[in-house]
């Protein structure tokens, strides 16, 4: 695997290109509004653009810093906000279904713990694989699987019941 420097422009527009869709994708799933999701990946490419940090795997990277920007949205947002408030409004999505979807998700996402939904959230909906995953929380891709059939077997159990 190459290693890239930042910035490098001619990499970063590939990057864009390839990762834009599936971080903000990632990131409206786990925020629910889309001027947030936004905002969050807009900032990860700003922030890789304007790094000189060697970065080994850049889509671990930004996923990474995407991530992080999340937890900084809901934590500024306050946990305590109920979900229905959290969500987006139709004229603030980008589409219905894609809000439906992320309602549907959330809430049953809500009753795992928080590192199962973060890797199911990952591996589904960002696309990443366990080992990609693995870079990017620095936990073994073995536990990280784990974690994935732990919180899809919880989420079977819901449906059923």
């Amino acid at each position: 695997m190459k290693n890239y420097t930042t910035p490098n422009y001619n990499k970063l527009g590939e990057w864009l290109d390839a990762w834009q869709e599936p971080l903000y994708r990632y990131a409206f799933l786990r925020l629910g509004r889309r001027d947030e999701a936004e905002d969050v990946v807009q900032d990860a490419f700003l922030k890789i653009a304007s790094s000189s940090t060697q970065i080994k795997n850049p889509k671990a990277y930004l996923f990474r810093m995407v991530s992080n920007g999340c937890v900084d949205v809901l934590r500024r947002r306050g946990r305590n906000i109920p979900l229905a408030s959290q969500t987006a409004t139709p004229a603030e999505s980008y589409d219905t279904e894609a809000e439906e979807e992320y309602q549907r998700i959330a809430a049953l996402l809500l009753h795992l713990n928080e590192k199962e939904a973060e890797v199911i959230h990952l591996h589904i909906h960002a696309g990443l694989k366990f080992t990609e995953i693995a870079e990017l929380l620095d936990t073994p891709a073995t536990t990280l699987k784990s974690r994935f059939a732990s919180g899809i077997t919880h989420l079977r159990q819901m449906l059923i019941n």
